[in-house]
């Protein structure tokens, strides 16, 4: 009896936490449908010329999203998913990532230029900088046009996309070939300071007193033996000689 009373708890114990995790899951995935929404329609708002192929969008997702009222569990949470998957994929997700690649595109060909560290590299990021510059303004013209319908709109949104990412990347590739320089030219620097610090020690070392190895007395660098017991320097001509008498 107390078997079956443990397996009953944990029966029910997991049927608790399904519902509860079924509950959570459709209430997660109707709140990324409101939100998503809201965002293609700032999207239709932002670009107005696309803003038909963007409702065409919300309209086919939405049959989806209302197919999942008449369902329960899992099969409505799948379905749920499937009308937020419906709604973002393809050129809607790329067009909502366009504002953000556009401003980081402006941010570094500014950057470029200021940062550039010789006149090639100053040469280089002027040309990206102008080649990025007529990116974004054409992407402007493409976006501002927009597209009457959906298959239109996933071409031009590629477009857009695939063009300003050719642009980001030429930017970087100067930005990146000018750090090497950079780099290349700071590892010298420190490769000569070291250099320069090996040097001084070495002549420090030539001038220093040096310390007998038998009396432990100090003497000027410039004598060959210990002034207190005659020994003779170390790696000196007078090291032949032989240790003084006691």
């Amino acid at each position: 009896m107390k078997r079956f009373s443990q397996a009953l708890i944990t029966v029910l114990t997991a049927l608790t936490l399904s519902v509860s995790g079924c509950s959570k899951s459709v209430e997660g995935e109707s709140k990324k449908w409101d939100s998503n929404t809201a965002k293609v329609t700032a999207l239709g708002a932002q670009y107005p010329g696309l803003k038909s192929a963007l409702d065409a969008r919300k309209a086919s997702a939405k049959e989806v999203y209302d197919a999942a009222s008449s369902l329960d569990g899992d099969a409505k949470i799948e379905k749920l998913a499937e009308a937020n998957s419906a709604l973002m994929s393809g050129y809607v997700r790329q067009l909502d990532q366009l504002d953000e690649k556009m401003k980081k595109l402006r941010e570094s060909r500014a950057l470029a230029a200021t940062n550039a560290g010789d006149s090639a590299s100053e040469l280089g990021a002027k040309v990206a900088a102008e080649d990025a510059a007529k990116v974004i303004e054409r992407v402007d013209a493409m976006l501002k046009k927009g597209s009457p319908d959906e298959a239109a709109a996933q071409v031009l949104v590629k477009k857009a996309s695939d063009d300003l990412d050719a642009a980001q990347k030429a930017i970087d590739k100067v930005v990146a070939a000018d750090k090497a320089k950079k780099d290349e030219a700071k590892a010298e620097v420190e490769a000569e300071k070291g250099e320069a610090k090996a040097d001084e020690a070495a002549a420090a070392a030539k001038v220093a007193p040096w310390k007998c190895g038998y009396c432990d007395s100090e003497n000027p660098h410039d004598v060959t033996s210990c002034n207190s017991c005659g020994a003779a320097k170390p790696d000196s001509a007078a090291d032949k000689k032989a240790a003084p008498a006691k």
